[in-house]
């Protein structure tokens, strides 16, 4: 009965760990990554610097954009 506790106790002390160490490599690579920006012609988002910018609106590709200026 004893080992079997130890072995749970254990199991959880590594997800706990796990679960931490997956979180701050997480965070740091999101915020290497850059902003997210949503293309107003099909609501993909995409990284802001891979986005095609006119004005103040984010498009994922040259054709979205022009299509939105042909409306």
């Amino acid at each position: 009965m004893r080992i079997l506790v130890l072995i749970v106790i254990g199991l959880l002390l590594y997800i706990i760990v796990g679960n931490l160490f997956r979180k701050r490599t997480t965070s740091k690579s999101q915020d290497e990554l850059g902003k997210m920006v949503r293309c107003l012609h099909c609501d993909l988002h995409i990284l802001e610097q891979e986005a095609v910018r006119s004005g103040d609106d984010y498009f994922c590709s040259q054709e979205h954009l022009e299509s939105e200026q042909k409306k």
